[in-house]
């Protein structure tokens, strides 16, 4: 997948390339979308499984 190609196949139309941003812009989005990535890992990991206790 590439996600800063310059194909317009499955881009939005008028929006501007990648390439064609500020250094400004590209950087708070590469953040912004770290984030959102991290977020959404740490919400849908697996919790750790507890081991079954043997207690009398």
């Amino acid at each position: 997948m590439d996600l800063f190609g310059s194909g317009l196949s499955n881009g939005a139309i008028g929006a501007p390339a990648w390439r064609e941003l500020p250094a400004e812009a590209r950087a708070a989005l590469m953040s912004l979308m770290t984030q959102l990535i991290l977020d959404h890992a740490a919400t849908t990991a697996t919790p750790p499984t507890k081991e079954a206790g043997h207690d009398l």
